[in-house]
This record gives structure tokens, sequence and C-alpha cells, in this order.
């Protein structure tokens, strides 16, 4: 298998939580699907810890039908952990899980946090990514599911933290075209936006034309990143830095995917 030729048709996006794929990565995830590629999200927790009033039973429920209905836009597989929101580790139980699920899917290329991030969950999750990448290739490590032939490149998305190091941007992609389209994601996943995300805010989503409203809340987050990393004629923007510990990344062998 080749992992990162130019017929490359796998992205694997993984998250700690359910909407994670669609906030950090959801333009390329569109282009992606666009282009005839076939895309996987995985969430190592169950999303249950993030809403100000529901159950953990009754948010992991609704979280998983929100992801369903997402997933579904892009034709995209979806795998969600039974681990509680909030109490990732990375554990070798995990890892090796991990290892399972990367090996199955076999991707060209994944995505995922960056270690130095604001949630435990998100740390957790670049930590079991790191750790799992060198032993993808390793046959007698999680010996029964078969080995990859070579470590897939990793791309770790942008944030504004600064400890230990700021995020790098290595490769960019103009989302402008593709907001609407993330919008629709992002609307599947109500539960977070359209409650949980405004009460940690200290705002309130409106009750009617709600989704025009979340288009302009959510379109902060890739004109930041235009703004700070791409040309000054690119309104919207997803940037990644390279893991050194996915395999080699050249961007064009993407470029009949991607727009930029």
């Amino acid at each position: 298998m080749n992992t990162s030729g130019p017929h490359a048709k796998r992205l694997m996006v993984i998250g700690a939580h359910p909407d994670d794929a669609e906030f950090h990565a959801g333009g390329l995830m569109v282009q992606w699907h666009e282009a005839g590629g076939e895309v996987m999200i995985v969430s190592l927790t169950d999303g249950s810890a993030g809403h100000q009033s529901m159950s953990r039973d009754d948010l992991a429920k609704r979280r998983h039908a929100e992801a369903l209905a997402a997933a579904a836009l892009l034709a995209a597989k979806l795998e969600i952990w039974d681990v509680p929101d909030g109490e990732l580790q990375a554990d070798l139980a995990l890892r090796a899980r991990l290892i399972r699920q990367i090996r199955r899917f076999a991707p060209n290329l994944i995505v995922t946090h960056r270690p130095a991030d604001y949630h435990p969950d998100h740390r957790a999750t670049a930590q079991l990514v790191q750790d799992a990448c060198y032993l993808l290739q390793v046959p007698a490590v999680v010996a029964d599911t078969p080995a990859l032939s070579s470590i897939p490149p990793v791309l770790l998305c942008a944030d504004r933290f600064s400890y230990p190091r700021p995020f790098r941007a290595d490769w960019l992609i103009d989302t402008t075209a593709e907001l609407p389209r993330v919008v629709d994601l992002l609307n599947c996943h109500e539960s977070q936006v359209y409650e949980w995300l405004p009460h940690t805010q200290g705002i309130e989503a409106p009750e009617q034309n709600r989704k025009t409203w979340l288009a302009k809340w959510y379109a902060r987050r890739p004109m930041y990143v235009a703004r700070t990393h791409a040309d000054s004629q690119v309104e919207c923007a997803e940037a990644f830095e390279i893991s050194e510990y996915g395999g080699p990344f050249d961007a064009s062998n993407f470029q009949a995917i991607t727009s930029l």
C-alpha cells in the first residue's frame, strides 16, 4: 500500500470528542469527500460530559446520533469509543485499540490534535496517536491485526496555545468555498453548537435563524487561521502541523484533493 502517493484516498481524522473532526478539519474532510476520497472519523471518547444539564447516558446517545448525521453528509465511516468523556488516558490497552483501528482502515493521511492543547482528552488523543505511529509497522505488536507496510503521514490541527511551543503552520488549505458545508456538518451537533459551547462562553444561541448565527460564530475560527497563517486573499483556511512521528508528508501528493 502506498500511504502518501498521488492516488491517496483514505483520510482518518482522530479526535477526542464526536465533534472535534468537524471543528478542526471540517473543510479538509469536505474537500476530500468531494474529490472522491474516503473519510473515517474516530472519536476516542463518548462525549458524555459536554452539557450543562443532560445526564451522561442521555448525552452519549444524543451525541452518537448527531455524529452519525454529520458523518452521513460525508458518506464517512464513524467510530465512537466507549471511553467516558474527560477520562481518556494514553494507556497500553487503548494504544493497542488505536493501532488496530488505524491498521484496519489503512489511511493515506491521519489528522489529529496537537499535544499542546487545553483539554486533557485532546492531549491524550495526541499522545495515543504519537505512541501508535512507529508500532503500526511492527508485526509483533498487536499481532492479531496485520501491520502496515509503512507509517502514514500525520498532521496536527491548528490551535492558539503556546506552551510548550506554539503551533507551526506547515500546510494550509483554503476552505472559503467549503464554509457552508462545514456549517452543515456542525449544525448536526446541536447539543454542542447551540447549547453546551454557547453556555461555556456565556452567550445564548438564538431560537430563530440559528444556522445563520452558527455560520458567523464558527467562521471566526477559519478566518483567524487565514488571517494568521495564509495569504491575504484567503478568507477562510485550515492549517496543519506535520508530526515528526508520522511518515513523510508531501503536500504535492494531495493537490488533487485540496484547494490550496
